[in-house]
């Protein structure tokens, strides 16, 4: 879409002419992190959205009912108000063809005449498919309206989440929520062109909390990435510097709005929340101030990635590179497969979980090789990646360790007469095996809705076969038809024709007879007078028929072509 084809009305800046931006209300309070279940609407500026006050539901006793529906009549709105932010109202609404609930997401926004980009944008939104972006199903525009129906996800947003796990969420919770947005955005900016949220917070992020499952949401507000982009959208505190400036932005936007993210899920606290209003963020982000509670994130690495995220623009890194941090990345096992009776000659497998799927198995003798130099081979053979060489190497050597614990404790057992135990590394390996037969288990299920999807394309092959034979067919019976008119055409044209050359002859004898006594009547032996009457009057030939005049067909008999009497 054009960057200006849409102003949001309700925003918390104008922008004047990129020069000045001013706040016009304070829309970012802190205090209250829930989600409203009520609301002054004497201030309200979605009272222009023409519904009767009457027709909302604040969660409240009042008895659910549909206010309207969707242009494909899919969905219905109903007057149950779920949440409200800077500029989006968002209310309850049903699928009538899936029969569950869904979230309907209003926006004002004023359409211009030249909007030949935004339905195509719209189709490529509801294109986007992934387990940590919550499904966009439909949407569309009205001449103050976006309206865009998502999927519902009802346990509440990441902020309000956070603000229940006081006082502060783990750092093991904090990373499993993050690899799960830079996922989310992977897939966005790796999509071509690439899709920029451009309003990436905690109260975009949605979870559920019984699985502890992390989505991107509002992608209302997204947009492909045809060059640089210069539209003004977003929240203050989550806003990169750039996007205040005229030289555009990009992708690294949604970075920055990340790092915020983590800074607030590290510490609890809202970016920027020593200022009061929009105008104090937009100053303190543009002098490169960064945030105060920056300094009270404790974690170096956590520390080190939100500096980074929040940073100049060229030297952020993109979403792959901070998921294969060392803060985020999934550190592989290392593992003991086989060993001989001596335990000199080793067999052992390193094991990656999450996104890198490798897995590495070589031979490990305890007599000639050591942990580091083994492996510093792989790594220079790029059998394994670096940034792993020393969680590896001090997994190996903690395998040695427990080997060599564990044949100490056999040898003090028989000394004792006793039985020697199962060393401690084979509970581990147990351990490590019954996860790689749950991942071939997940594969086999993966495997299996594969052929489902398979046996249902080839249906959907079949039924289009049967489709266009039929369409062949008809096609066939339509050419026979018009083939069939033709014939019939061609054939009254040639009977019409013939009929048309035998009347013109007749005539012609008719006109000669009669014109040779044009100017008298003259009696014939049949008693029928032909030319003027004896009154000097001209009749008609429906007169002359009536006064015993002989029709033209008759005369056509009795003349032949040449006038002559037969």
């Amino acid at each position: 879409m054009n960057d200006s084809e849409y102003d949001v009305a309700t925003n918390a800046f104008s922008n004047n002419n990129n020069k000045n931006i001013n706040a016009t209300n304070n829309a970012y309070s802190t205090n209250n992190y829930a989600v409203p279940t009520s609301f002054d609407r004497s201030n309200d500026p979605y009272n222009s959205l023409g519904l009767p006050h009457n027709d909302i539901n604040d969660q409240s006793t009042l008895p659910e009912k549909v206010i309207e529906v969707s242009p494909n009549e899919r969905y219905i709105r109903l007057n149950t108000l779920l949440g409200k932010g800077a500029y989006k109202v968002v209310y309850k609404a049903i699928d009538r063809e899936e029969g569950y609930e869904v979230a309907w997401n209003v926006i004002q926004a004023m359409r211009t005449p030249t909007n030949k980009d935004l339905d195509h944008e719209i189709q490529i939104l509801k294109s986007v498919r992934h387990p940590n972006i919550i499904a966009l199903h439909d949407a569309w525009h009205t001449d103050n309206e976006f309206v865009f129906v998502t999927e519902l996800m009802t346990s509440g947003t990441l902020r309000e989440y956070i603000r229940k796990l006081s006082p502060l969420p783990n750092l093991k919770i904090v990373k499993r929520w993050s690899r799960q947005i830079l996922k989310g955005l992977v897939y966005l900016h790796d999509h071509h062109p690439p899709i920029i949220h451009r309003d990436i917070k905690c109260d975009n992020i949605f979870i559920n909390g019984a699985h502890g499952e992390v989505k991107i949401g509002d992608m209302g507000t997204a947009e492909m990435k045809m060059g640089k982009k210069y539209t003004l959208i977003g929240t203050p505190e989550f806003m990169a510097p750039e996007m205040y400036e005229e030289q555009g932005y990009s992708e690294k936007v949604d970075i920055y709005a990340f790092g915020m993210c983590l800074l607030e899920m590290a510490t609890g606290e809202y970016p920027y929340g020593e200022c009061t209003n929009a105008a104090q963020i937009y100053k303190k982000v543009s002098a490169g101030i960064k945030p105060g509670c920056l300094a009270k994130v404790s974690n170096a690495e956590v520390l080190g990635v939100v500096e980074n995220c929040i940073g100049p623009e060229d030297e952020r890194m993109i979403a792959q590179d901070i998921l294969e941090h060392s803060l985020l990345a999934v550190e592989p096992d290392v593992v003991l497969l086989a060993t001989d009776l001596n335990h000199v000659n080793l067999t052992l497998q390193v094991v990656f979980k999450g996104m890198d799927k490798l897995s590495v198995k070589f031979d490990f003798n305890v007599e000639t090789d050591t942990a580091e130099q083994v492996v510093r081979e792989m790594i220079e053979e790029q059998v394994l990646p670096e940034r792993y060489q020393q969680h590896i190497t001090k997994e190996i050597n903690r395998i040695l360790r427990d080997m060599d614990k564990a044949d100490e404790s056999q040898q003090a057992q028989r000394r004792n007469g006793g039985h020697p135990k199962r060393p401690s590394i084979w509970r581990r390996d147990t351990d490590v095996r019954s996860e790689l037969e749950k991942t071939r288990q997940e594969l086999q299920q993966l495997t299996d809705r594969a052929m489902d999807m398979e046996v249902k394309c080839e249906d959907s092959e079949t039924r289009a076969r049967m489709a266009e034979s039929k369409y062949r067919d008809a096609l066939r019976n339509l050419r026979d038809r018009q083939q069939q008119q033709l014939d019939d055409t061609h054939v009254a044209t040639t009977t019409t024709t013939a009929s048309s050359t035998m009347s013109s002859g007749g005539g012609t004898g008719m006109e000669s007879s009669l014109s040779h006594d044009s100017s008298r009547a003259t009696p014939e032996p049949n008693g029928y007078v032909s030319g003027n009457t004896t009154d000097g009057s001209d009749k008609t030939k429906d007169q002359q028929q009536d006064a015993g005049v002989p029709s033209d067909a008759l005369v056509s008999h009795i003349v032949d072509g040449n006038g002559k009497e037969r």
